[in-house]
């Protein structure tokens, strides 16, 4: 079945979509700097407790990346898998939460890069997460079907770009991250991520101008 497709691809000369809010049940600084050194201090309940309160914050990021409930699941428990062996990393003069969503926005490059999702999705357009699954239902419990079908279709196309342009374009329009946050995350200069921007643009341009993408 032919699904709808977006109206218009980003404008280039747009403004940067503004960053998400955080999450209403986000802690304060000084208790996350307690959970943390009590996890380093290898007291389980506490990182129990950091993974409970930052794993929708988490969810959000990543269920962009994923094409089903499953791959949403596997890539949460990976970001806090490398969360909680990196955690002496961390720096409480940097929001928590910010990075988390670093690692996040990490792994799912790395989910991209390892699956060479854009070969194995060429031909099947990935569905809507099922909207029976807990973790979809708490991030967005009652999705507009058309514009799940439109943003089906849009990972469909990123799906087929190189994997850092499709992670790049995915945290900027479907995350609403700003260009700066996606170079300090991938560790890119502002100035080539610009670049990488454009020239991903360009590619997924092309990609819902050619014929196939109508199929």
């Amino acid at each position: 079945m032919t699904m709808s497709r977006p109206s218009r691809s980003p404008d280039p000369a747009a403004p940067e979509p503004s960053r998400s809010p955080p999450s209403a049940d986000a802690p304060l600084p000084d208790e996350t700097q307690a959970w943390v050194s009590r996890a380093l201090a290898g007291d389980q309940q506490a990182a129990a407790e950091l993974v409970r309160r930052h794993h929708e914050d988490v969810a959000r990021v990543l269920w962009r990346f994923a094409r089903q409930p499953a791959d949403l699941d596997d890539l949460v428990q990976e970001t806090f898998l490398r969360a909680l062996r990196g955690l002496r990393s961390w720096r409480s003069e940097r929001p928590f939460v910010h990075w988390l969503r670093r690692i996040a926005a990490n792994t799912g490059r790395d989910f991209y890069r390892r699956h060479a999702v854009r070969q194995r999705w060429q031909a099947d357009l990935p569905r809507t997460p099922d909207e029976s699954t807990p973790l979809v239902e708490a991030i967005d419990p009652r999705p507009d079907p058309a514009a799940a079908a439109a943003a089906d279709e849009v990972k469909g196309l990123l799906a087929r770009l190189p994997p850092d342009d499709a992670a790049l374009l995915t945290l900027h329009y479907l995350e609403g991250w700003g260009l700066h946050d996606i170079a300090s995350a991938y560790g890119w200069t502002h100035t080539a991520t610009k670049l990488r921007a454009w020239r991903a643009r360009a590619r997924l341009r092309a990609l819902y101008d050619s014929p196939d993408s109508a199929t």
